[in-house]
């Protein structure tokens, strides 16, 4: 086949949905597909498979999305993979999940005086309601199929948009649980703790591109009642940098000394090697990646029901899953219970083989799927014209 991928950024070093796109188009070509890739920004160094075409770029979300409209009919493709940058498309992959469904989420979180003073901004306001006009034109009596990456989504997009449920198909993502295999992590731990200046401490990982969404808040409040029980517990926190008043919230609760913050970081492999259990108490997260790469890296998690992909694993078995991430007094004690070394070798076997269930190999199977399904629905409608 030639498959179109839509995106907005292509490129290797990314975030996870960048990631997943670019280990995603190498899998297809090994498989022998045709792959393009439309996006409107990408790595400098991206690589020359699959083929690249760059759009042009606009501050207005609707503008990209016609702008993909316009441009993705010319690759002459036979099937066009959307990640949800736009609406032309035969199959439509929100990896994000609802817009809608994140923001609402996203406002929970806020105290009434921080909803008060977003709604006052001109700026808000317009961001919104373009984000609602782009969702409403992504999902309008669209004939392609959708794939949806969790029951969450699932749910989300009927509820919220009216999808009918005969369009969604529920494909969990995967991950490359080579990549992240204890074999090549091991090497790297002692080097990568050492680094951070710790060597026997329980070390927990925490990885956001957006951390107050993703629950640093709870997290912090959490980590400060762990640490009465637990003073051996350390935190690193890697990705966009924390707000400074969550910042002087740790400080508050007088934990600043043990939390790391690294910031972005090329290559995370070597602080899954450091860490002995992965903690995300998100509010909301389609069906995260750090996730899946966490129990690929044999680490124990905790998560919570707003993250889709809590629904692949079974509480106390993998790890352990919060009903809601102001549950602070059920986070750290699930933190708590990490601490015992025993307890986390054997959840992080079975997050291991968890992983291994979900492979790359076997969401690239079941997209394959979708895409001849979406081919021949194509078909069928040209001949019934």
């Amino acid at each position: 086949m030639k498959i179109a991928l839509a995106c907005e950024r292509f490129d290797p070093r990314g975030g996870g949905l960048e990631q997943w796109a670019c280990q995603f188009a190498r899998r297809l070509i090994e498989r022998g597909h045709e792959v393009h890739a439309l996006a409107f920004r990408a790595a400098p160094d991206a690589p020359a498979w699959p083929r690249v075409h760059l759009a042009p770029w606009s501050e207005s979300r609707l503008r990209r999305a016609e702008t993909l409209e316009r441009e993705l009919p010319r690759l002459n493709c036979d099937v066009i993979h959307d990640l949800g940058a736009g609406w032309a498309c035969d199959v439509l992959h929100p990896q994000m999940g609802s817009r809608e469904a994140n923001l609402r989420q996203d406002l929970r979180r806020q105290n009434w005086r921080e909803r008060w003073l977003r709604a006052l901004r001109p700026a808000q306001r317009r961001w919104r309601n373009e984000l609602r006009e782009f969702e409403r034109r992504q999902y309008q009596h669209r004939a392609g199929l959708t794939i949806a990456v969790s029951q969450m989504v699932a749910r989300d997009l009927r509820e919220l948009h009216g999808v009918a449920a005969e369009r969604i198909r529920v494909i969990p993502n995967g991950v490359d649980a080579e990549r992240l295999s204890p074999e090549r992590l091991t090497p790297l731990r002692e080097q990568m703790r050492h680094q951070l200046g710790w060597r026997k401490e329980t070390v927990f990982l925490f990885a956001a591109h957006n951390p107050r969404l993703k629950g640093i808040r709870p997290l912090f409040a959490a980590f400060g009642i762990l640490q009465k029980r637990c003073p051996e517990a350390r935190l690193v926190a890697i990705g966009k940098a924390p707000e400074p008043r969550f910042q002087r919230l740790a400080a508050r609760l007088g934990v600043q000394d043990r939390i790391r913050f690294a910031g972005f970081v090329g290559d995370p492999l070597p602080y899954f090697a450091a860490a002995d259990a992965f903690v995300l108490p998100t509010y909301y997260d389609a069906c995260s990646l750090t996730v899946l790469e966490a129990w690929a890296a044999g680490l124990p998690v905790v998560t919570t029901r707003r993250n889709g992909a809590a629904e692949l694993m079974t509480n106390g078995v993998e790890g352990f899953v919060i009903e809601e991430p102001d549950r602070t007094a059920a986070l750290a004690d699930a933190m708590e219970r990490l601490t015992d070394p025993n307890l986390r070798r054997r959840m992080g076997e079975a997050a291991r083989n968890l992983a291994l269930c979900r492979s790359l190999e076997r969401n690239v199977d079941e997209i394959e799927g979708v895409y001849r399904e979406a081919a021949a629905r194509q078909a069928a409608w040209s001949g019934a014209r």
